[in-house]
């Protein structure tokens, strides 16, 4: 019997760290719990003070994280493919705390929020990695991307 052939939006989140460990069955969920949509470069994807609503896998193209501090743009954070951001607000159920802008065209993965909370509570691994996570970036909220 030949080897199934995988999704290949399957292939591309069993590249993100975060579902690297996750089955085939997992990842699929993921997938059929998301959808992907498309951003020109200059476009923002979200601005800063605004609900968060999902989690944001980078597919292709490149986005970058920014604050504007006394007038001035502060860059944090540039994100490519196999990263994901948003977690942080999104998890916390805050508001996002800077604004997210694509740089080139970008495709991302957008997994809206009632979705990511049900493959958590789902996925006890998942979650435990998303919980240390938040831990780790806590302390530097200020400094790192939603």
């Amino acid at each position: 019997m030949p080897n199934p052939v995988s999704h290949s939006l399957v292939k591309s989140l069993r590249t993100v760290p975060d579902f690297a460990a996750l089955d085939d069955r997992m990842l699929l969920a993921i997938v059929g719990a998301s959808i992907n949509l498309f951003w020109r470069a200059g476009s923002t994807i979200f601005e800063k003070g605004t609900p968060s609503e999902a989690l944001y896998i980078v597919l292709s193209g490149e986005v970058r994280i920014f604050d504007v501090l006394d007038g001035q743009e502060a860059e944090v954070a540039r994100i490519g493919p196999t990263a994901s951001f948003g977690e942080l607000s999104l998890l916390l159920h805050t508001v996002h705390t800077k604004t997210a802008q694509a740089v080139q065209d970008t495709e991302l993965m957008v997994v809206p929020e009632a979705s990511m909370l049900e493959l958590l509570a789902a996925n006890p691994e998942l979650a435990e990695q998303f919980r240390l996570r938040i831990e780790e970036r806590l302390p530097v909220r200020g400094q790192v991307s939603p």
